[in-house]
């Protein structure tokens, strides 16, 4: 029994680059196609940190700084809270399959506020309007998958291949609220982002017998396609017109993760896992970018170089099923 739950727990694990669980428990019978489907709830700790890139705007010098995420300027993206998933794995003899799902809640990055602010005719010194500039909640969200297939080479140790696809989204709302000489909403805007990542991932995992259970160390190296996209749409109820900034960034990001678990049998069919994982994904940008403003066309702004980091830590609990 020891051995067929240790080989169990090592086949589970490989799974994915980014699972937070893949570990399934107790006995799993490798002389027939299997099944054994997983849910699990955790924690996620999120954060999508920008690096330096070089801006040039016209004949203007080139200017070093970091990609703004939202209408303050934050050149980070940070949230918490909970994560959850599914996932089931397919195995045959020494070969086995994986997938999974998993997705963050769309959590509050950073809080919105509001600020009282006058407009004034820079000739007479003359107040025009009073108004609300209301800075809203930045949100986001991050999700992933993956789709892997694996060899057992021991009753421990197992190597994976597959492929995963990541993406975080986030959004700010923004208003501007007339308060005199007239009342009403008169401008309504909103910032939006997306970081995108997919391509192909390599892995190992080796587990430890100890008493009921088994403890599960693994490791992955991935290789990925990036994509960055940002957005500010404005549009002007007082004159009716509207104005859109748009920056896109395409590059490669070296991926890595580490991850420990236990698991452990309740009945012969069901069980539990616990684990902890850490996911660093470094993404470079490839040749260069511009930030285009559609309908002004004043904003030709071109960007080079620089660098994303983007950290996943998660801890989960699972359970664990055999068809």
């Amino acid at each position: 029994m020891k051995t067929i739950l240790m080989s169990s727990a090592v086949v589970l694990s490989m799974a994915s680059l980014a699972t937070t669980a893949e570990e399934m428990s107790t006995s799993f019978s490798w002389g027939d196609v299997t099944f054994q489907p997983r849910a699990y709830v955790g924690y996620a700790d999120y954060k999508l940190d920008s690096g330096v890139f070089t801006f040039t705007e016209g004949d203007s010098l080139p200017l070093s700084g970091h990609l703004n995420f939202d209408h303050d300027n934050h050149d980070k993206i940070e949230f918490s809270g909970l994560i959850g998933g599914i996932g089931g794995t397919v195995g045959y003899g020494q070969f086995f399959g994986d997938f999974y799902y998993q997705s963050t809640l769309n959590e509050v990055a950073y809080s919105g506020y509001s600020t009282q602010e006058r407009l004034v005719d820079e000739q007479t010194g003359e107040t025009q309007l009073d108004f609300n500039y209301n800075r809203g909640d930045v949100k986001a969200q991050h999700a992933d998958w993956a789709l892997s297939l694996g060899y057992l080479i021991t009753d421990r140790w197992a190597v994976f291949a597959g492929y995963k696809s990541g993406n975080t989204d986030w959004d700010q709302p923004i208003q501007l609220i007339a308060i005199s000489p007239i009342s009403g909403l008169i401008e309504n805007a909103k910032i939006s982002g997306k970081f995108d990542q997919d391509g192909p991932f390599l892995g190992t995992s080796y587990s430890f017998p100890i008493g009921p259970g088994a403890l599960t160390l693994k490791a992955a190296y991935a290789y990925l396609d990036g994509a960055y996209k940002w957005s500010f749409n404005d549009y002007s109820l007082i004159d009716d017109m509207s104005q859109s900034v748009y920056l896109n960034l395409d590059g490669h990001s070296n991926a890595f993760s580490i991850g420990v678990s236990w698991t452990q049998s309740l009945t012969d069919n069901l069980g539990y896992s616990i684990g902890a994982n850490y996911h660093q994904y470094r993404f470079d940008m490839s040749g260069t970018s511009t930030a285009t403003e559609q309908n002004t066309g004043e904003l030709n702004q071109d960007v080079t170089g620089g660098s994303l980091t983007e950290d996943l830590f998660t801890l989960t609990a699972s359970l664990l099923y055999r068809f």
